[in-house]
């Protein structure tokens, strides 16, 4: 019960699960953005059963505290680019983004399931949890949110009955709407476009930090910023705002934000003394423009960082809207110091070729990947390979969304570089990162 208390106030702390308005909300936007060719959504809801109870008395655990922790272990093993939020105290929904096929639905929900059917610790025993999946691929018409949402749902609970691999995968109810929007106007484009306006202007963003771990040595390597919006007390994840200011055609405005709030953090850190390696940034897919160099160049001089001190991560779902582009962009960077790095490799569009071709100096291995690399089937050979290949092009490797010293060790026997992922901490404000640095390093 204290380890179920634990994980739930994780859950909390990290601000895991959407409810269901900010969920409807991001469903809303998901439905209104139409996908490039060959890039597919799905909406997954995972009905969170109770199985076989191996104890000498009655566990005391509720469904919102078995929820929590297989909240927790499924939310671990997300890509940033998806969400998850709570639909009850029995279901949990996850919006699974830019997939390279249908199928990946299904390979990824199977993956969710195994994570969530790990036993809980409660009474004097374990809990063996029962999952079941319902699968929804996001459909071409519009359909209310909410619809889309209870018809998964029903989906989920039809599986546990019908279905031995506890999963189902349906289309959308064919009864489209004049909107997609619920009653309640969710996802209004001009709400956000203004809410985020005035975020900006308001200085509401703020970028948070995860270390990453050197396999060998255990030091640090670097860290990654992420950016949260801190909105009175609501701390709203980016997966929830992201995808509406692209739609908004605001994305510009906070990739030029982040990029002048790292380099200006690490102009401060540098002047308290802390000389740390670098730092990542992400790029979104608006941002890979030429022009964008000027904007790195500015960053970088106004703050005094020097290029070797910072990192642009890229997905390669962004590099594909802008080619030609995207190549000018990454051979001027990597020509003025800037480190480069291959965000969610082996997720989408990825292939071992285009690796040898752009200038990365990094390649990071997606959280999905790293949640089956003890299992010894597909995920652990996929990481070998992506290793492999990495190390005869002199490419370093990072592990995402590593949770356990099994996981970590199993990766550093296999050669990769370095980790980042709860195990080390989840991502942290510039103050609570000093100090949590400043304890990994004493520890060493």
């Amino acid at each position: 019960m204290n380890d179920t208390n634990a994980l739930r106030r994780q859950v909390v702390l990290a601000d895991l699960l959407l409810d269901r308005q900010r969920l409807l909300r991001a469903l809303s936007l998901e439905l209104r953005t139409p996908n490039p060719p060959g890039c597919h959504c799905a909406l997954v809801v995972l009905h969170v059963g109770r199985g076989q109870r191996m104890a000498t008395r009655q566990p005391a655990i509720s469904d919102a505290d078995l929820l929590a922790t297989v909240a927790f272990r499924v939310g671990s093993r997300i890509r940033r680019r998806d969400i998850i939020g709570r639909v009850s105290d029995q279901q949990i929904a996850i919006l699974l983004r830019d997939l390279g096929s249908r199928d990946a639905a299904i390979q990824i929900t199977r993956r969710f399931i195994r994570a969530g059917e790990s036993p809980v610790p409660c009474g004097d025993g374990l809990l063996y949890p029962i999952i079941s999946a319902g699968i929804t691929h996001l459909p071409q018409v519009p359909v209310w949110p909410a619809t889309l949402l209870e018809h998964t749902s029903d989906v989920a609970d039809q599986a546990i009955r019908e279905s031995a691999s506890r999963f189902l995968v349906t289309e959308a109810p064919a009864t489209p709407t004049d909107s997609v929007n619920p009653p309640d106007e969710a996802g209004n484009e001009h709400h956000w476009r203004n809410a985020i306006e005035r975020a900006l202007s308001g200085s509401e963003f703020r970028l948070h930090y995860q270390p990453q771990i050197d396999m060998r040595t255990h030091r640090l390597t670097g860290l990654e910023a992420l950016i949260r919006w801190q909105r009175d007390d609501e701390l709203i994840m980016p997966g929830e705002f992201i995808p509406a200011a692209e739609r908004c055609d605001v994305i510009g405005p906070i990739g030029d934000w982040t990029l002048h709030e790292a380099c200006r953090q690490l102009d401060q850190w540098h002047t308290n003394g802390h000389e740390y390696p670098r730092v990542a940034v992400n790029l979104s897919a608006q941002q890979m423009r030429v022009h964008t160099l000027d904007t790195i160049r500015y960053a970088l001089k106004h703050h005094r960082v020097p290029p070797d001190k910072l990192e642009i991560e890229i997905t390669e779902s962004s590099l594909i809207s802008h080619l030609d582009e995207a190549a000018t962009l990454m051979n001027e960077l990597v020509a003025m110091g800037v480190r480069l790095s291959l965000d969610d490799f082996g997720t989408g569009y990825s292939s071992f070729v285009r690796l040898k071709r752009w200038p990365f100096g990094t390649v990071k291995i997606d959280y999905q990947f790293v949640a089956g690399v003890l299992l010894g089937g597909y995920d652990t050979e996929l990481i070998r390979a992506i290793i492999a290949i990495a190390r005869k092009l002199e490419i370093e490797t990072v592990a995402e969304g590593v949770e356990t010293i099994a996981q970590r060790d199993a990766l550093a026997s296999m050669g990769c570089h370095a980790w980042q992922g709860y195990h080390c901490t989840r991502p942290l404000p510039p103050g609570h990162i000093e100090t949590f640095i400043r304890d990994w390093h004493g520890r060493l």
